[in-house]
């Protein structure tokens, strides 16, 4: 009689007529090891019986061999008779039940070291929690100094060094003849007149010019023949108030000629001989 063995994994059958009662077989479909029960037990029984010789093929009648049919085809020799089973052909050994074997393996590794670490971190977080509760209210520091033997003078709680000196601030240095923005000045004196009006930028100008003293006379006559016959004439004007000369304006043609007077009055004067200048009425 036959022995069948049907695999617990894929329930795929094996013939095991051959194996010895309480070996292992490998199943050939998903490679699962099988042990041979002793008994009867997930074992099944057939009895397989001598195959039938195949009849011998008959002759084909003249009724079968009729214009237009075709010959009965013989049936093979090699058909077994109904109720027996073949045999199980061994399939070639499948390694697939070895690498599910290895990843249950690795996963299993896996979910031990995370279960691990989680452990580790919860005693950690409930200390602190437990610290993090027992606090109530701010905390109070008292401050009890060590003081050196022999010394009773009281510490003073906040009190610094030296202060720290404060930066100086350098003054802008005094606006002098030397140093004063004279294209800005000749521009304000432009109008040639209202000095004394300080509400406006010529009256302005004229007393910052005044303050600069004889300095400013050689610099009012270097404009005398400028380009700008405006600012020539300006110049000629501040210079006969703040000396008290009445000398006529240039007029484009005899500025050269004007420049060369003032130039020869200052070189003769110094210009310490100026008067002061009166305001106009």
């Amino acid at each position: 009689m036959a022995k069948i063995l049907q695999c617990s994994s894929c329930h795929s059958t094996m013939d095991v007529t051959d194996v010895a009662p309480g070996s292992a077989v490998e199943c050939p479909e998903c490679g699962q090891d099988c042990r041979v029960p002793s008994g009867n037990t997930s074992m099944r029984t057939k009895t397989v019986s001598a195959p039938i010789p195949a009849a011998p093929p008959r002759p084909a009648s003249s009724s079968q061999l009729r214009a237009g049919s075709s010959p009965r085809l013989s049936r093979p020799a090699n058909r077994r008779a109904s109720g027996t089973m073949p045999a199980a052909q061994a399939a070639p050994k499948s390694h697939g039940g070895l690498f599910v074997g290895l990843g249950i393996g690795v996963l299993g590794i896996i979910i031990v070291v995370i279960v691990f670490a989680m452990r580790e971190q919860h005693p950690d977080d409930a200390p602190r929690a437990k610290i993090v509760g027992e606090k109530k209210g701010p905390a109070t520091v008292t401050f009890n100094p060590t003081l050196p033997a022999g010394s009773d003078k009281p510490i003073k709680i906040g009190e610094g060094g030296k202060e720290e000196p404060k930066p100086t601030t350098l003054s802008k240095p005094a606006e002098t003849a030397d140093n004063a923005n004279w294209g800005q000045l000749m521009q304000q004196l432009r109008p040639g007149g209202g000095f004394d009006h300080l509400d406006r930028p010529e009256g302005v100008a004229f007393q910052k010019v005044k303050s600069f003293g004889p300095a400013a006379y050689p610099k009012l006559i270097a404009f005398i023949d400028d380009e700008d016959t405006a600012i020539g004439t300006a110049a000629v004007a501040v210079l006969n108030a703040l000396t008290g000369r009445d000398e006529p304006l240039p007029k484009g043609v005899n500025k050269g000629k004007i420049k060369a007077e003032w130039e020869a009055w200052l070189q003769v004067s110094g210009g310490g001989a100026a008067k002061p200048a009166e305001p106009k009425k």
